[in-house]
């Protein structure tokens, strides 16, 4: 048999397009390395951000769906919903930079994955879609009549023809290093992520996500302490990390020796997740021949479960336009380009902007922090647009730093960090 379409990976961008590919009646295959789809087991990405206009849409989130208004879809969504209003950075000495609306609506909405992706997965099998799960992609091959994959399956080996191939397999893309497709990016670095479920912290506030910046607090990266779905006080810490300084350490060390050590006196640790991920520059030109790279794969580290949703939707479409003689993947392509900002020049801001540490001193962090402790910046949750409204605050008071602080305002001016010497690889 030889299928219209295959689609490698069945998280959200994988399940989207099966289903969109399968609502235009196209015959498709989803072929996806875990036996449980469903099944949540790696440190992930589970909340829904609500910046107007983030990745060119604006999503609402209704009793029961969550509505794309710009892109015309709508994900069945039956889960828990816990919403976040407030964001603080928070500097060694305790002075923090405050991100709300003034409405309080929330920054971003906590939900859990696997209900979304067990709704997503129903619906692709109501439409026919032929899901192979505990299936790997071992090659594939691209040639004129079409696409094929050599795929194992408990140590069964087969053959599978598509005339086309989206490739939704994920941030360290696998299936576009098999292409030949990932031979002109950037590596950057490869992170490690490590999320511990805490119960007990001292002064946990669920309705905020709070990131500690400094060397004080043992780490590069900032230390984030969110809500999690587990119950009201159990927390998410978040610690980024690489091989020569691995996650592990850094919430050991964090939890012992630094400011945050008090806060976490009589605390328990009731689960943890992690995962790793490669940092490339974007798949600026997402496609090749028959095969299409989305989500996590085409893109500059990760874009959300809601821009895999929308890659996964547009990639369905673009699809079914190619086998019907149209220029599917080149306005999928202009879509992506538009609305997602790894696209543009600008990307590199996200690695610069929250580059503070080893850019800048403790002490320094918290004379910068201290600046605007008393405002209260707009509530966004992106990570290209927090840097900037960031540095345009503590850039109002330019003349001051000047003064003061000369040498660090220098530093301003003139530092500039990667992902790479963040993380010290």
């Amino acid at each position: 048999m030889v299928y219209d379409v295959a689609i490698a990976g069945a998280g959200p961008a994988g399940l989207m397009a099966a289903r969109t590919a399968a609502e235009n009646g196209l015959k498709a295959v989803l072929i996806e390395k875990r036996h449980d789809i469903a099944a949540i087991k790696r440190a992930c990405c589970m909340q829904l951000i609500m910046d107007e206009d983030y990745e060119g849409e604006t999503i609402r989130v209704k009793e029961r769906a969550v509505l794309f208004p710009r892109n015309g879809f709508t994900v069945d969504y039956y889960g828990p919903l816990l919403p976040l209003t407030h964001k603080y950075y928070i500097s060694p000495g305790g002075h923090r930079i405050h991100f709300a609306y003034p409405d309080r609506r929330p920054i971003i909405i906590k939900f859990d994955k696997g209900h979304l992706l067990q709704n997503l997965l129903r619906q692709c099998e109501d439409l026919g879609v032929e899901v192979r799960s505990g299936t790997r992609v071992c090659a594939a091959e691209d040639g004129p009549e079409g696409v094929k994959l050599k795929t194992a399956s408990a140590r069964v080996q087969s053959v599978i023809q598509a005339r086309k191939l989206i490739a939704a397999d994920g941030v360290n893309a696998h299936i576009a290093e098999m292409l030949g497709m990932n031979s002109g990016r950037r590596y950057f670095a490869t992170g490690m992520a490590l999320i511990h479920y805490v119960k007990g912290i001292r002064g946990f506030d669920p309705t905020a996500w709070k990131s500690y910046f400094g060397l004080a607090y043992q780490s590069r990266s900032p230390i984030m302490i969110t809500s999690s779905l587990l119950g009201d006080d159990v927390a998410s810490v978040v610690t980024i990390g690489s091989k020569l300084t691995p996650p592990r350490k850094i919430f050991a060390d964090c939890i012992s020796r630094s400011p945050l050590a008090p806060l976490f006196k009589g605390a328990k640790i009731v689960g943890k997740r992690g995962c790793s991920a490669k940092a490339y520059t974007s798949l600026q030109v997402p496609h090749r021949g028959n095969v299409l790279i989305i989500g996590d794969a085409a893109a500059y580290v990760e874009i959300e479960v809601q821009g895999a949703l929308m890659t996964g939707f547009n990639a369905g479409k673009a699809v079914a336009k190619e086998l019907h003689g149209g220029a599917g993947f080149r306005e999928y392509t202009g879509w992506g380009q538009s609305s997602f900002e790894f696209n543009t020049d600008k990307y590199l801001q996200v690695a610069q902007g929250f580059a503070l540490v080893p850019a800048y001193t403790d002490d320094e962090l918290d004379y910068l922090f201290s600046l605007i402790e008393d405002e209260e910046l707009e509530g966004t949750y992106s990570q290209y647009k927090s840097p900037r409204i960031m540095w345009d605050a503590i850039l109002r008071h330019e003349d001051e730093i000047a003064v003061n602080r000369p040498d660090l305002y220098q530093k301003i001016k003139h530092k500039k960090l990667t992902l790479r010497d963040i993380l010290q690889e």
